[in-house]
């Protein structure tokens, strides 16, 4: 499957990052609607398998 790339933030709230008791994490992202498409195909195509994530933080300019 070719690769998703979307634009996204972490939203400056305190439940954003969660660490459960087992160790495992959470993240919630904040999307905007320029990329609607790109989460949309994530919906679709990736539910429940295994992702590997690449995170690069831009400039706010970009």
């Amino acid at each position: 499957m070719e690769p998703i790339q979307l634009y996204a933030s972490i939203p400056q709230i305190q439940s954003a990052i969660k660490v459960g008791g087992d160790g495992s994490g959470r993240i919630q992202f904040d999307v905007p609607a320029s990329e609607m498409a790109a989460l949309l195909r994530l919906v679709a195509f990736a539910p429940g398998k295994l992702l590997r994530l690449t995170v690069e933080v831009q400039d706010d300019a970009s």
